[in-house]
Parts: C-alpha cells; structure tokens; sequence
C-alpha cells in the first residue's frame, strides 16, 4: 500500500485503465479513484478498450473514458481489476510505470508496483482503501462509484466473497452518500427489452447434466440480431443459470468472431469446482467460484472441449468429496 500511495502522490499525469468487456467493477474503481486523485490536483484521463455498458453510464465520469489507450507523456498508469496485461485489449505505454490494483487471484504481478489482495471481494473494496490511505475526502460521486463494484461483485452480498470488509465498506461508503437507489435501478432494475429477448433465447437453449449438477447455455453470434442486442446485454446470464437447483459449474459460451468467451461459476457445495483453475486451462482465469477464458475456435470444439473439462472436473471433486457431503 505505501508504494502505491508513493507512486501516485509523486505523479502528475495519471491514466486509468479498465479491462475489456467492462463491468461495474472496474469502471466503478476508476471513477472512485480517478475523482478522488483530481481532488489532489492530479490530471486524471481513462482508458477502457470497450465503450461503457449503458447500465454503467449513470456514474458519474463515465463519459470521459477514451477507448484509446495511454500515451507515452503520461507519468503512470493505474491498471485496475485485471490480473494480466492482455485484458487492457490494447497495448500499454512502456515507458510510464504501472501501479496494478486488483483482487484476482490469478494476478500475474505485471505492474512495477502491485496491490493486489485475492482475498477482497472487489476491487473497488481495495481502491477504497487506497482512497483513504491518500487522506483524499469522499464525495457522493466517489462512494456512488465505489459502491456499486462492491455490490455486484458480491453479488448484492449474497457471494461467499463477502466478508465483514466488504460490508463495513459499503456502510462507510453509503454514509458518505452512496446512491443505492441509483444503483439499485441502473443495475439491477432496468433491463432493455432487448436484452430480455436475448436472454430468452439464451433460457430455451439450457442443459443440465450430471443430475443438476453441470449447467451450461451458449448465446450464438445471430442471437444478437435476431433479438437486436449488444454485447454488453449478454452480462448476467452466466448469474442467472448459476441459479438452476443442485448446481455445481454453470458455463455460458458466448460465440464471437472467431472466439468463444466462456464464463464460468462453481458452487461451494461438495463436489466443488474451483473456476479459476478450470478456467485456467484454457489460458483464463479469475477467482475460485467465477472466472473465464476466451478460447480459439468454434462454438462447437470450445463446447465440447470445455464441457470435457468439466466433465472430469466434477468426477475428480466427488471423488474427493467426504462420503457424507
């Protein structure tokens, strides 16, 4: 923590980058701390490769993110809620230094310095952190910002992430003015019809195998057209499966011009996957109960070679699991 505070009181010029695809965490702990370091008379921009999901523009901010990425003048760059360099999508400045903010546990350490804490349930709970250690004042903006990477990342506090931090922060963060109304609505409450028809299609197509215990779906690449969505409207399914009774590994596969981004979320329950190393296989990675890999190839061949995966995944945990889970 004491280099990260070093690092960004000595820098005036600071970019902040958030990872492709965005959510709610990453461009929420830009926001907070980006709004925090211009309070300090810093010269703030941020860089995410992806246009803001529409959901997340209410934050204040949101409507400065460039998807260019930093130039070479800037003092440092701040990388926030990615554990490695290729989920900026575009290529890092090389001569500035990186200060790395992240929870993943898959984090490879690619910053010159790096604050990265697997066991924190979001990245926005780290950068507040950060907040305070800088002695930098929160706004309504800042805690709004802050607050809502907290609670999706949590899943509305219902993930076994959450942990007595993460609840005392969103507290603290709520009596400095977060809007959970906002939030709550912007979030969690207001759905494009479009989106729903995607989803739809998305529900008709879902398996369950193993008596329940492996779910998965896949949204096809003319799903988008045929319900006129966005790529930002297929967030949140993988979420909603996860919920199917006696679940275990709940897999979306999401087709993409010549990639499938594949998301993963495992149950604590016995027989218990850890994501992040199933994923891992696959040259992904994220935490033990969500993570996700962007393969090569068809839908088909990623399918199968990940349902394989798993397959053998589930028959490994119960083969460990105690005779009476």
């Amino acid at each position: 923590m004491k280099d990260v505070v070093r690092s960004l009181r000595q820098a005036e010029r600071i970019a902040i980058v958030s990872h492709r695809d965005p959510d709610p965490d990453t461009i929420g702990s830009a926001l907070a701390l980006g709004l925090g370091l211009e309070s300090l008379g810093k010269r703030v921009s941020w860089h995410c490769a992806d246009p803001v999901p529409e959901p997340q523009r209410f934050l204040k901010g949101t409507e400065r993110f460039t998807q260019d990425p930093p130039t070479n003048d800037v003092d440092l760059v701040v990388t926030v809620d990615f554990g490695s360099v290729e989920r900026a999508k575009f290529a890092l400045p090389a001569r500035p230094p990186i200060v790395n903010i992240d929870h993943h546990a898959s984090n490879d350490r690619f910053g010159a310095t790096n604050l990265v804490d697997a066991t924190s349930a979001a990245s926005a709970e780290l950068v507040s952190r950060v907040i305070d250690a800088l002695e930098i004042p929160w706004t309504p903006e800042m805690a709004t910002a802050a607050l809502v990477g907290i609670m999706t990342d949590t899943g509305s506090f219902q993930f076994p992430s959450t942990d007595a931090r993460a609840l005392e922060r969103a507290a603290r963060l709520r009596a400095a003015g977060a809007d959970l109304q906002a939030i709550t609505y912007n979030i969690f409450r207001n759905k494009r019809f479009e989106a729903i028809r995607l989803w739809g299609l998305a529900f008709s197509r879902l398996v369950r195998e193993r008596n329940g215990q492996l779910v998965w779906t896949e949204v096809r690449a003319s799903d988008l057209d045929e319900s006129g969505a966005r790529d930002e409207d297929i967030s949140g399914i993988v979420e909603q499966i996860a919920r199917s009774s006696g679940m275990r590994v709940a897999i979306l596969f999401n087709e993409q011009e010549g990639v499938v981004k594949v998301s993963c979320r495992t149950s604590q329950w016995e027989p218990s996957v850890d994501a992040a190393a199933l994923m891992g296989g696959f040259g992904g990675g994220g935490h033990v109960r969500a993570a996700g890999a962007l393969i090569g190839g068809t839908l088909a061949v990623v399918r199968e070679r990940v349902l394989g995966a798993a397959r053998s995944a589930l028959d490994a945990a119960s083969a460990r699991a105690p005779v009476n889970a």
